[in-house]
């Protein structure tokens, strides 16, 4: 027999000294009573009562109390093997963090704005395993494939613009190195998530997404900006806009979303492409499409169930208990009719 909560076994200490406690009050009225009274009277104030009924009935008490301990200490008997099974999605998050993330065309500006949308994805996601690439002129996993959702927001909250030293905007080493964080075993369940402006200065990305989805990755795309195009602010440490990033002529450098690169990289990619929005209503888009795909078999546990047997020692306790007070320590009295019938038969 297996107990769930066997740390109850020792309030059934408290049987033996509730048993000495109550032997010792009895012990101390009967002396009372021998003390106080006549013995002619102790005989007659006890003949009313039926010998050892008393303790009969606080034996009774004992036991109900101690087959409740019992049913505390969750007994169980019989056992099942119970396997369970967690299945999910491999997701890798391309989060770009160029100068030009820096533009607040999307506010507060669109490394926030990304980091967001990573975010509000997270909070959405069941059993999925997630990692985070930042990339910039160069690319690195800055946390591999985690359930712990919270490890990854943990990192996220401090990716910023300098967390990679190389400038520019390098999509195809991105689309590499996320391509690389996965299992290379696995030729499906695999989802790349881009998060970038789009613009590309160096790489074919082209060629590496359609290599990943001979691999098996699908990719989806998000830009984050506008295609108006706004300058893109350089501040100092205390966060201040002190100018605006200039080309070698002087002139101020406009950032736009290069919407037409990540169409095409969805697209090759086998994905969608969607534009981060001012609502929820894109990301519930990326979410149904990331849930129609297919899961596979991450982690497989056995676990062993005990089937409860609380009831049996529980019914025990409450069957004493009510018939505890059932148990009468004094002779049943006689009727009223009885005892005058008695006595006209001793007039006769």
């Amino acid at each position: 027999m297996h107990f769930s909560n066997p740390q109850y076994f020792y309030l059934l200490w408290l049987i033996p000294a509730l048993a000495v406690l109550l032997w010792y009050v009895a012990r101390r009225r009967q002396r009372l009573l021998a003390r106080f009274t006549a013995p002619e009277l102790a005989g007659r104030l006890a003949a009313p009562f039926l010998p050892g009924m008393r303790g009969l009935r606080t034996l009774a008490l004992l036991i109900a109390l101690s087959f409740l301990i019992l049913a505390l200490t969750g007994p169980q008997y019989g056992k099942q093997a119970v396997i369970l099974k967690r299945e999910g999605r491999d997701i890798v998050f391309l989060l770009d963090t160029s100068l030009s993330m820096l533009a607040d065309d999307i506010k507060p500006d669109r490394l926030s704005r990304a980091r967001f949308e990573i975010t509000s994805l997270l909070s959405r996601l069941e059993g999925d395993r997630v990692a985070l690439v930042p990339f910039a002129g160069d690319a690195f996993t800055l946390c591999p494939l985690t359930t712990d959702y919270s490890a990854i927001s943990l990192f996220m909250d401090g990716v910023d613009t300098d967390i990679i030293s190389d400038p520019g905007t390098d999509i195809a080493t991105a689309l590499k190195v996320g391509g690389e964080a996965f299992d290379v075993k696995e030729r499906k369940y695999k989802v790349l998530i881009l998060i970038t402006d789009g613009e590309q200065l160096e790489g074919d990305a082209l060629a590496q997404a359609q290599k990943l989805r001979e691999e098996g990755v699908r990719i989806y795309t998000i830009g984050i900006g506008t295609p108006d195009g706004v300058p893109i602010p350089v501040k100092d440490a205390r966060g201040t806009v002190t100018d605006y990033k200039r080309d070698n002529k002087g002139e101020i450098v406009m950032s736009r979303l290069g919407e037409p690169l990540l169409v095409e990289l969805a697209h090759a990619g086998g994905g969608e492409y969607y534009r981060a929005g001012r609502n929820s209503i894109e990301l519930d888009r990326i979410f149904e499409d990331i849930k129609k795909l297919e899961k596979r078999e991450l982690e497989s546990k056995e676990f062993t169930l005990y089937q409860d047997r609380y009831q049996w020692f529980l019914g025990v306790a409450l069957v004493l208990l009510f018939f505890e007070p059932l148990l009468l320590e004094t002779r049943p009295k006689r009727s009223g009719m009885a005892v005058r019938s008695s006595g006209e038969g001793d007039r006769t």
